[in-house]
């Protein structure tokens, strides 16, 4: 019944009242009165119990939910300044196929569709420009190129390393133009990504492995990013060239990281996978080696991986980490690298743990 016609309705029954009680000369006396002071009685009884209604049940507690994450290594969506167009390279293999802008990560991007977020190192540019200093190594793709790691679920890249300025600032600044069109965010060389998921805030910063101060700096950042209801994801591109041992000075840093309150760490550079390292109860990702890697058509190593991390989020908190390991081959035939990872199972899914799991014993 709605609020004002039960109102009015109250209002009459109290008038009636009142002429029964005083004698108002109403029509037909007591005897026509009383039936309708009963019916009121009525209307006030389901004004009560409607007033009276139990509340709507109290919505229970949000349990907890889970972040997802997903790692890969180094990315380079291009060639080697020399090398584009030539047989075998990364242009040529995309002139072969049907939909160049989705072929490199289309054996993965489901897989990135159903995380949270996806992490890659982004090693070399997007630019037309030429070389700036060392035109043999540097790599570089065209800026459409971006829209490969949109397209195939990646996020989020890392912009400090070794061929971040292969073609100059002018390369850099082109680089990240690239990446804002495409619509895919990146950190590193003092940029931080910061967002939310989940009611969470997620944070990503990058750096250099190698340089005097880092670590000072390192420590410094994170203590200002972290504090309740954060992540803070730490990124650096360090290590040897080649070498599946980790280098002490790795070590040194990757926990000094975990020291000053984050709570993974993630390792690029060597171009081939090391270990894991559990410290502290947290995860320290030495290599996750390369991935779609155009710079090298013939690698000697073609193994690597996807590195997932899942956040058990409580109220605010995490209360739980797990690691999943899924292991890759860089190209989809083994034979030549055709710079399109996949998921690996059998006998070479099993290897490739096999090998992480003996590189990380090292540690």
């Amino acid at each position: 019944m709605p609020a004002t016609t039960l109102t009015k309705l109250v209002a009459e029954a109290a008038a009636l009242t009142c002429c029964v009680a005083f004698g108002c000369g109403a029509p037909g006396g007591p005897s026509d009165v009383l039936p309708l002071a009963e019916a009121m009685r009525g209307v006030a009884a389901e004004a009560q119990a409607n007033a009276t209604l139990p509340p709507p049940p109290a919505t229970s507690a949000p349990g907890p939910t889970t972040i997802t994450i997903s790692a890969i290594g180094d990315c380079a969506i291009g060639d080697l300044h020399y090398g584009a167009g030539a047989p075998g390279s990364f242009l040529a293999k995309l002139e072969q196929v049907e939909s160049p802008l989705d072929y490199p990560f289309s054996g993965v991007a489901q897989l990135f569709a159903e995380d949270d977020l996806t992490i890659a190192n982004l090693e070399g540019t997007f630019t037309e420009r030429e070389a700036w200093h060392n035109p043999v190594f540097s790599i570089r793709g065209k800026p459409s190129y971006a829209q490969m790691l949109r397209r195939g679920g990646v996020e989020l890249v890392d912009v400090d390393n070794n061929h971040s300025h292969d073609y100059g600032p002018g390369g850099h600044d082109d680089t990240k133009r690239a990446l804002d069109a495409a619509g895919v965010a990146y950190f590193g060389r003092k940029i931080v990504d910061r967002r939310e998921i989940k009611g969470m805030k997620v944070v990503n910063l990058g750096y250099l492995g190698g340089p005097a101060g880092t670590q000072g700096r390192v420590e410094a950042d994170v203590a200002r990013e972290k504090g309740p209801g954060t992540i803070v994801i730490v990124s650096f591109h360090w290590g040897v060239e080649g070498f599946y041992a980790t280098h002490p000075d790795q070590q040194s840093l990757g926990r000094a990281t975990i020291d000053a309150g984050a709570d993974l760490v993630l390792g690029h550079h060597p171009h081939v996978l090391q270990g894991i390292e559990t410290y502290k109860g947290r995860h320290i990702v030495y290599s996750l080696g390369n991935f779609v890697f155009g710079a090298n058509s013939q690698p000697k190593d073609t193994d690597s991986l996807i590195y997932q991390e899942r956040f058990i989020v409580d109220d605010g908190e995490v209360t739980a980490r797990e690691q999943t390991l899924i292991p890759v081959r860089i190209s989809s035939t083994p034979s030549q690298n055709d710079f399109r990872p996949v998921v690996v199972e059998g006998d070479d899914a099993r290897r490739i743990l096999a090998k992480v799991a003996k590189l990380s014993a090292a540690l």
